[in-house]
């Protein structure tokens, strides 16, 4: 077995400086967590989780290096979140229940993290605790004061964290947008403020660096769904992702101006709305709503579908009408599908094949390329990003969130507004920071963890170069059974089962069982089995790469018999 990399923890930070450590959202969309850290105190900003991609079969989520935290499990004092999405949140239960330091988050995002915990009986083992606009929180050496930003969900915050150096923003994920139906407003003054107090580095959402002008107001797509709803006739399907709470109250509101009832589908629609109920400014008033089994009940021009999966996922609500398996939903021709989302960079593929398949229902469907006005993003274009960058004037800047592009093209914008020093760094690269600038100064193995089920583990634990194996190549499942024949050799039977291979209607496994016995029969009983087991995976192999050019994984077993009963059962 391959050695497993070493995992060293950094060395505690020189005095009068601090250190970074992005463990994940450096470099890739999703998975964000960043560790902040002075001499021997850490603090984890937001624990996100990615969603898996092909190269990853069978797993459910991917989340940061659990063995690199573990090295902070005497060092890393609290977790402190920017808001509730996902990519900033989902991994949190998985981290805290290895190591239980406190959580502080916003009241929608605590009602939240309360669900998630409570999923793996962690509530009464963690501390969650509730932060809000300014407020003020001490962590070691470290003083956090909470700026209200407005995003796509509610109650988000950028952190102000005050060091002994100097004072460091990290934005989290935000655009610059007023009027939405909690009150939110982005609180410019107090970046403002901020700013003419002094920032000695700034960390800042990437996601739009490369869009030109200004974000779309959730105001102007609530118009757009608005007069979209009223003009369509029949049943009307919204995907969108299930956490953008104001779009949701969107498609409410355009559904009752239209007459219509709203059905939600998807487990993560009905809790996002649950917590919005408990937690919010922006309850949902429920007479708008119906079961989803009874939209039998109601004409369809009385009916507005809400449904998750907007990405195509292949479990989600959305996918499984496309394949006409949803057990409450078949679509039928005169319906309207509207995904009123972007689509998240290396989904295209999926998505515009979930659409082929809507369509070909008879399903119009209506989507945001087409149709800009029926979403909004909820990250900050390049005007916007341009101006916080004008009123905090940090001296030095590190793009976060985003791909590698994004971070360059942020940190361009950064030095195009006068800052001092930039520099673009990507998960596992450590970056240390004083009064005379930020530069790297190390680097850790940063292996991402993952989610099976009810299994986590690293790529190691759950084989998952041999997934990858079995996906590209099929497997080969060899049983045979050997007993001593004539003159000294083996006599033997065996049973070839294949999954993934091309086997011509099963003829190509017909002739390697003919040849298996042939070779088994060739071997003299002194040969051991487990060296049969290896020469026999190596035939097999040498069959389907002259007969397919495949190379599959082979599974070979060889049992031992009598010439008497076990060679009859063989």
């Amino acid at each position: 077995m391959a050695k497993r990399p070493s995992v060293r923890p950094p060395a505690p930070t020189r005095p009068e400086t601090l250190r970074l450590l992005p463990v994940g959202g450096l470099g890739s969309i999703g998975m964000n967590a960043m560790l902040i850290g002075y001499g021997d105190d850490w603090v984890l900003l937001d624990c996100g989780v990615m969603f898996p991609d092909a190269g990853e079969p069978g797993m459910e989520l991917v989340l940061p290096s659990i063995d690199l935290l573990e090295g902070f499990r005497d060092r890393l004092r609290a977790i402190v979140i920017t808001h509730g999405h996902e990519d900033h949140i989902g991994a949190v239960p998985y981290v805290v229940e290895r190591f239980p330091v406190p959580i502080h988050a916003t009241r929608f995002t605590c009602g939240l993290l309360r669900h998630k915990l409570a999923e793996r009986g962690l509530t009464d083992k963690v501390e969650l605790s509730t932060v809000a606009p300014g407020d003020q929180l001490k962590i070691g050496p470290f003083e956090f004061n909470f700026l209200r930003v407005t995003h796509s969900i509610p109650d988000c915050v950028s952190l102000v964290i005050r060091t002994p150096i100097g004072n460091v923003l990290f934005t989290g994920d935000f655009k610059i947008e007023a009027g939405l139906r909690d009150g939110a407003v982005f609180d410019e003054a107090g970046f403002r403020a901020l700013g003419k107090e002094g920032v000695l580095l700034m960390m800042s959402d990437s996601t739009n660096a490369e869009v030109p002008g200004w974000s779309r107001a959730e105001s102007v797509v609530q118009i757009a769904l608005k007069e979209r709803v009223a003009e369509c006739k029949g049943r009307i399907i919204v995907g969108l992702f299930s956490s953008n709470l104001y779009r949701v109250h969107s498609v409410v509101e355009a559904a009752r101006a239209a007459g219509r009832y709203v059905a939600m589908l998807g487990l993560s629609m009905h809790r996002y709305t649950r917590v919005a109920d408990e937690c919010t400014d922006m309850p949902f008033d429920r007479n708008d709503f119906i079961d989803i089994e009874d939209i039998d009940l109601y004409d369809d021009d009385e009916i507005v579908i809400i449904a998750t999966g907007s990405q195509g996922e292949s479990r989600a609500a959305l996918s499984r009408m496309a394949r006409g398996i949803h057990p409450h939903v078949t679509v039928r021709e005169g319906d309207t599908l509207i995904l009123s989302s972007r689509m998240i960079p290396g989904n295209e593929r999926v998505i515009h094949r979930m659409m082929g398949a809507f369509s070909r229902s008879g399903v119009d469907v209506i989507h945001q390329a087409a149709h800009r006005e029926i979403h909004g993003s909820g990250h900050a274009y390049q005007e916007e990003l341009e101006a916080l960058l004008s009123w905090v004037q940090p001296r030095f800047f590190v793009p976060v969130h985003g791909e590698p592009s994004f971070l360059r093209r942020h940190a361009s914008l950064a030095r195009k507004h006068g800052v001092e020093q930039t520099l673009v760094i990507e998960n596992g690269q450590i970056a240390e920071v004083d009064v005379n600038g930020v530069r790297v100064v190390d680097e850790v193995d940063c292996t991402p963890w993952y989610v099976d089920g009810t299994l986590v583990g690293d790529a190691r634990r759950f084989d998952l170069k041999g997934r990858v194996e079995m996906a590209w190549n099929g497997t080969i499942g060899v049983s045979a059974l050997v007993w001593p024949g004539t003159k000294g050799r083996f006599d033997g039977s065996c049973q070839v089962r294949a999954r993934g291979l091309f086997t011509d209607d099963g003829a190509s496994v017909t002739e390697l069982e003919k040849l298996a016995v042939e070779r088994l029969r060739s071997f003299a009983t002194t040969v051991p089995l487990d060296e049969i087991e290896r020469q026999l995976a190596a035939e097999c192999r040498r069959f389907f790469r002259r007969s397919t050019g495949h190379r599959p994984i082979v599974l070979a077993m060889v049992h031992a018999g009598s010439a008497g009963g076990d060679q009859k059962r063989g």
